[in-house]
């Protein structure tokens, strides 16, 4: 017997044997991570996806570099695994220097660079295949943090004859795209395991109470009346929000991370904090000394509204991040190691539209556990 699924069609006759068909699967290679992180990410990153490198002579290498890559990178935008990753199909391979320049123009964290050894194109007729290499480097050191490679083919296949009906394999018009994307899910998997979600969204806090419990992940009760003077919203929560979202089983893998959203006011276009803001940074000195958080690595991270270019916003955000950083610093005495200052620009937003309210919930501080 012969289990039918739901891609099957079965095509019944009175006269002749009924036929089955069923899509011809993507057969892969085991995966093969050569290089990877030993330890995992704890702030979000944003990537450049190079056009792929067909490694194999063709003369129609340079739009199946484009289109290939294509089909790959879509499907790791599907897999929401960087904050912001950008695809230029413009852009020729002329080495990874050239490449990590790229993409340190574009502000990106990492750079992602595919290559193409072996691929062969059976149509609706034979065997399709292709090999995959993917190289991650960090663009600002240009240390190679990743490589994996993976093989995949659908193959063709002889009718299986039954007593009472045959069972045929039917080649997609499309084998490529079905490759390509069953290898990058594949990929995926272990970027999963190694970064956070995009998506997490932390509570607002005002005291240094509550500054620690969320970064802690304890839960902490907090009257009503704590967050009466944030904007709409942005009062301080009963208990912490949880550090990743829940979504598909495979994202249960990624690193669950703690961190809190904080209320900072800089002055206008710069990295000047504003005195209101002081108590609230006074908050967070606090909760770094005590017993639960003293040692702790965090990540401080700027963020921006929609205002402005994105190269602006990236480069005030992180001037804004710094800013926190030599407050902590030289008030009170976090140690300059302890504290990674990144900026996040505009690039994620957690309150949509223009209005005061979105634009100040979108102009946070946010501070993250690193270890």
């Amino acid at each position: 017997m012969i289990a039918l699924s739901a891609c099957a069609h079965i095509d019944p006759s009175i006269t002749d044997q009924t036929k089955v068909y069923t899509d011809s699967p993507v057969r892969k290679s085991p995966l093969q991570v050569a290089v990877h992180p030993k330890g995992r990410q704890y702030s979000p990153l944003t990537a450049y996806f190079h056009s792929f490198i067909i490694q194999q002579e063709n003369s129609d290498s340079a739009q199946l570099s484009i289109a290939f890559a294509q089909i790959f990178s879509n499907a790791w935008l599907e897999e929401r695994l960087f904050t912001v990753m950008e695809f230029n199909p413009d852009n020729t391979y002329q080495g990874v220097n050239t490449a990590l320049q790229r993409a340190k123009r574009l502000g990106a964290d990492l750079t992602i660079v595919g290559f193409v050894p072996y691929f062969y194109s059976g149509h609706t007729l034979d065997d399709t295949a292709i090999t995959i290499q993917i190289n991650i480097y960090d663009t600002k050191s240009a240390t190679l943090l990743w490589t994996m490679l993976q093989a995949g083919r659908i193959e063709t296949k002889r009718p299986d004859d039954y007593f009472y009906f045959m069972h045929e394999y039917r080649m997609t018009d499309a084998p490529f795209n079905k490759i390509i994307r069953a290898i990058a899910a594949d990929m995926a998997v272990p970027l999963k395991g190694w970064l956070p979600s995009p998506d997490s969204n932390y509570n607002f806090a005002r005291t240094a109470s509550d500054v620690t419990a969320n970064l802690t992940g304890a839960p902490v009760v907090v009257p009503a009346a704590t967050g009466q003077d944030l904007p709409p919203d942005m009062s301080a929560q009963t208990t912490p929000a949880p550090a990743a979202p829940t979504g598909p089983a495979a994202d249960l893998l990624r690193p669950q991370v703690n961190g809190v959203n904080l209320d900072i006011q800089f002055d206008f276009d710069k990295d000047t904090i504003r005195p209101e803001s002081y108590p609230l940074l006074d908050a967070l000195g606090e909760a770094l000394n005590t017993q639960q958080l003293k040692g702790r690595s965090i990540i401080v991270g700027g963020h921006t509204d929609s205002r402005g270019d994105d190269a602006y916003n990236l480069a005030l955000s992180k001037r804004r991040a710094n800013a926190v950083k030599a407050y902590l610093v030289n008030k009170w005495g976090v140690a300059q190691d302890l504290i990674e200052a990144v900026g996040f620009g505009k690039t994620r937003p957690i309150a949509a539209g223009s209005t005061t309210e979105a634009m100040r919930k979108n102009r946070r501080v946010e501070i993250r556990l690193a270890g």
